[in-house]
């Protein structure tokens, strides 16, 4: 795969004045702008329905696009805004993105604005540094549930996410979530690109793998907490899933694999 290459040109701060809107910008091609909002409300149009965003929510324009501009004049926003210089125009991750945290995305976007006014940054460093992080934070495994989605969806996500770890089923997902059952499954055809099955099955997966890498829980136990009936099913949905067994991922990803034998023989979960 080629190597993207960016490079930061400026990081300013913007407070928006206190009207309804502002002239928005066209954004250059080979250059892209992300505005990460500080404070206030701001308007924005996410296909097709305008929707109202606060602070920390991320914005990412690309070669052709327009600046944010529409705003509460009794709380305008407040954003920091970084410029890059790309090779290509091909946006890696979402225009609008929400993560995980909002103070997390105020925080970094805080640190780039002092590093590159600060006089003594590495900026080809500050330029990695910057624009990896927004692209990882941005995508859909990092952000928060994504805001394009319709309510719906939101719904049976945020259902599934609570309770994925409980004995779940695509039936009582849509009864919760207030929709039918077809109707479930042609959102997630259509925005997920899978099923509710299999989707719940990832969540599941993923969650085993965060517990085989980073302890001694045994394998049955693990089984139990990720919400698998039984430990061959485990092993069989896990071995299907990532091509190793349950045993052989802890072996492969643990800390110190080096050692596995001996810790696994100090707890006396050898074989487990």
């Amino acid at each position: 795969m080629k190597e993207r290459k960016v490079q930061l040109l400026r990081v300013g701060f913007f407070a928006c004045p206190n009207v309804k809107r502002v002239s928005p910008t066209t954004i250059s091609p080979s250059f892209e702008c992300i505005e990460i909002l500080t404070g206030g409300k701001l308007f924005f149009e996410v296909n097709g329905e305008v929707k109202q965003f606060e602070r920390g929510a991320v914005f990412w324009h690309k070669g052709g696009e327009h600046t944010i501009c529409e705003t509460d004049a009794n709380d305008p926003y407040r954003c920091i805004v970084l410029y890059f210089k790309v090779d290509d125009g091909n946006r890696p991750g979402p225009r609008v993105s929400l993560w995980e945290s909002s103070d997390a995305a105020v925080d970094f976007a805080t640190e780039c604005h002092k590093a590159f006014h600060s006089g003594c940054a590495d900026m080809e460093a500050l330029s990695d540094y910057a624009y990896s992080t927004i692209r990882w934070k941005s995508s859909p495994h990092q952000s928060s549930v994504e805001i394009a989605f319709p309510e719906p969806l939101k719904r049976a996500l945020t259902y599934i996410q609570m309770n994925y770890t409980s004995a779940i089923d695509p039936e009582n997902i849509a009864e919760k979530s207030n929709l039918s059952r077809p109707y479930l499954f042609a959102l997630f055809r259509e925005y997920m690109k899978t099923t509710p099955y299999h989707y719940i099955l990832q969540q599941r997966i993923g969650k085993a793998k965060l517990l085989l890498s980073g302890g001694l829980t045994p394998i049955k136990e693990i089984a139990l907490l990720c919400g698998f009936d039984s430990l061959e099913v485990f092993y069989r949905q896990f071995k299907k899933e990532t091509n190793l067994t349950p045993a052989d991922y802890r072996k492969k990803y643990s800390a110190y694999p080096e050692s596995w034998g001996r810790l696994c023989a100090l707890q006396n979960l050898k074989g487990k």
